[in-house]
């Protein structure tokens, strides 16, 4: 037998809704996963700046492999954080120098000839 219009739209209806609760849940579900993890990523990363400075300010008194064999922390990691703590600090003032293209008021490249003035500039070397 044929189902007849309205009760296929009816079960249309119901699993439009299912479907549209599912995806609700899953939509809300991964927003605030993500809202976690956003402030956890934000929380490490300050972690890290505050590490780099530590380490970049007591450089002088106690160095990496020393840290490292008194706190069970590698190596790596501690020079990572140190490193990436400096590289911040120089990053700001390399890219200053880059926006503005020059670098103590002289441009950072020297003018390439175009095509035309190099085959001007040898007819008049030729005609001489």
């Amino acid at each position: 037998m044929v189902t007849s219009e309205e009760e296929i739209t009816r079960r249309l209806s119901e699993k439009d809704t299912a479907r549209s609760a599912r995806r609700a849940e899953a939509a809300t579900m991964v927003g605030e996963l993500a809202r976690r993890h956003a402030a956890l990523a934000a929380q490490v990363a300050e972690l890290e700046r505050e590490l780099g400075e530590v380490l970049t300010a007591a450089g002088d008194v106690i160095d990496v492999s020393e840290l490292a064999q008194v706190t069970d922390i590698p190596a790596a990691d501690l020079t990572r954080w140190r490193d990436s703590s400096s590289r911040g600090k120089r990053r700001r003032s390399t890219t200053t120098k880059a926006r503005s293209g020059a670098t103590n008021g002289h441009p950072t490249t020297i003018p390439r000839p175009t095509p035309k003035q190099s085959a001007e500039s040898a007819v008049a070397a030729a005609s001489t």
